[in-house]
């Protein structure tokens, strides 16, 4: 990401992909979010896509996925998104989400 798009905040993001219809740039935000948090791990960045899964690819666990919701909820500017509906199904979490579920759970948002 440049360095005027780092400068644009999530929500700017968000309310123009919405806009487009495009969550690619909902996308890029997101797996920007999670580059950071996994800079640490010995994940190559680069390899990180719409397809890539939470918990198969990054291996996270259940408090990686409450720093991720916090830290996309303050980007976004959108606390209490309600990601109970993207990570639970019937009273059970879900086995795995994706970057582009979670794109298109946030753009549902604005």
């Amino acid at each position: 990401m440049n360095e005027r798009a780092s400068n644009v905040s999530g929500a700017a993001i968000a309310k123009l992909a919405v806009a487009k219809s495009d969550t690619k740039p909902i996308q890029a935000r997101i797996i920007k979010i999670i580059a950071d948090m996994v800079q640490d791990w010995g994940v190559d960045a680069e390899s990180i896509t719409s397809g890539t899964g939470l918990v198969a690819d990054l291996e996270f666990v259940s408090v990686d996925i409450i720093h991720l919701v916090v830290a996309i909820e303050e980007d976004f500017e959108r606390p209490k998104m309600g990601f109970e509906e993207l990570l639970m199904n019937d009273g059970q979490y879900v086995d795995e989400v994706t970057i582009e579920q979670l794109a298109n759970f946030v753009a549902s948002k604005f």
